[in-house]
């Protein structure tokens, strides 16, 4: 396990060891700081080496305080003692710095994709793709044979199965595909230490042919919110997701197949059955599709539109500069998030069509195609500076978008007259149409 300094830093901010009184940062809150870190061109490790006050002197965040980030950062006794039991396990770390963190997560998640993996068995297999196996711990006989024969069916086609090591659908699935001689990837909520060590996966993680991959603590135990938490993480690593069973509107299947189809992230099957009052119908009615009766050829689940509200896989916004991305592509990438929103529902993605600021201010925007970005991120600023002017620092970091590229719109806004700059400090406030209008007059008279 080579431990570097960078990735030191981002364990002690993000990672909890133990029942400590300083809460570690949330992906999104990581997010945030992490893009702050990088457009002040700071690298996390220069806060283990320098003064991290005078370092984060211009930093400001409600949640993620400067106080809080030097609890997080004073815990190396206690990094120092996990990652020794974590090396006599053998396990490693991934962060988004290493070009062997999951591809897919870094396209379909951006920033919200984890700062870090933990992990035992091939970690080759983190970029390989394959179909995601989900569905309950208390499955029938019927639906445990089905998901193990699905799974035997991927193996054989030379595709890696991915679902949650949980008991039921999920182990049923992962074996299933592990004694076929395939591969699999078992993305855990909890307990990745103890699975790391146990008798049913020993031989296959020795082998080389399976994964077992957590965001979490590797000692953490369950936890509902980490469970729902992973469920993104299963569908994003793979091309495609099959559904076994699940009831509507609860549980952990139903919600990450909810989310899934919420997202587009990847095509999904569901598996048939008799009762139209099943989860799995209603999800069909939500735009999951029958999986085929027999067994398909497998690239064919992924080829055509993914869903009604499927983003290109590019979509997305760019990584940070230390979190490592094609410098070419991020240019190309800047917008895609928002270029999905507006292509698919104009601002339904970001903003509710019914929500009333929206619908005051639609008449005023042009639609063309050249302007929609601009359009979309005006909406934006004129909910989020509704009450108070804001810093151009914190609108790049509510809309996560490059701090050049809102410089920009904000000249181009005030320009406009669409957008007013204040100074002293100098912060930025939406112009309602009202404002506009009466301005309008006033230079008449």
């Amino acid at each position: 396990m080579n431990i570097n300094s960078h990735i030191q830093a981002v364990l002690l901010l993000t990672v909890p060891f133990g029942k400590t009184g300083t809460k570690p940062l949330s992906v999104k809150e990581w997010g945030r700081f992490a893009r702050w870190l990088k457009d002040h061109e700071l690298e996390p490790s220069r806060l283990l080496k320098g003064d991290p006050r005078s370092l984060l002197s211009g930093w400001m965040d409600r949640t993620v305080t400067l106080q809080r980030i030097e609890g997080l950062l004073d815990r190396g006794g206690a990094l120092g003692l996990a990652l020794e039991k974590w090396q006599r396990a053998g396990l490693w770390i991934v962060t988004r710095s290493e070009t062997d963190y999951p591809e897919r997560l870094k396209r379909k998640l951006r920033l919200d994709s984890p700062p870090v993996f933990f992990g035992c068995g091939n970690r080759a297999l983190l970029n390989k793709g394959g179909v995601a196996v989900v569905g309950s711990r208390d499955a029938s006989e019927a639906d445990l044979k089905f998901s193990t024969s699905l799974a035997r069916s991927a193996a054989n086609q030379g595709l890696s199965v991915i679902s949650g090591g949980a008991r039921g659908v999920d182990e049923s699935a992962m074996i299933g595909a592990l004694e076929s001689e395939g591969t699999s990837i078992g993305v855990m909520a909890d307990s990745l230490l103890r699975a790391a060590t146990s008798a049913k996966f020993r031989k296959y993680l020795l082998s080389g042919d399976l994964a077992l991959v957590s965001p979490f603590n590797p000692e953490a135990g369950f936890n509902v919110g980490n469970a729902m938490a992973r469920n993104k993480y299963i569908y994003c690593l793979s091309d495609a997701a099959a559904v076994v069973n699940s009831t509507p509107d609860k549980g952990g299947t139903w919600a990450g197949a909810s989310e899934n189809l919420k997202n587009g992230w990847v095509p999904l099957w569901v598996q048939p059955k008799g009762d139209s009052a099943s989860g799995n119908a209603a999800l069909v009615k939500m735009g999951a599709r029958w999986f085929p009766q027999d067994m398909p050829t497998f690239s064919t689940l992924w080829e055509g539109d993914p869903g009604e509200h499927a983003a290109p896989e590019e979509a997305g916004l760019p990584l940070l500069q230390f979190e490592t991305e094609n410098t070419a592509t991020e240019t190309a990438m800047e917008l895609g998030m928002a270029t999905s929103a507006v292509r698919k529902d104009g601002a339904a993605n970001l903003l509710s069509s019914s929500d009333p600021l929206a619908q005051d201010e639609a008449d005023n925007f042009t639609s063309e195609p050249v302007n929609e970005f601009y359009n979309l991120f005006l909406r934006r600023v004129r909910v989020l500076t509704i009450d108070a002017p804001m810093k151009i620092e914190d609108i790049a970091a509510h809309l996560e978008l490059e701090k050049v590229q809102v410089n920009a719109w904000l000249k181009r806004g005030t320009s406009d007259g669409h957008i007013k700059k204040l100074s002293k400090p100098v912060q930025y406030q939406s112009v309602s149409v009202e404002q506009r209008q009466t301005s309008l007059f006033e230079g008449k008279s």
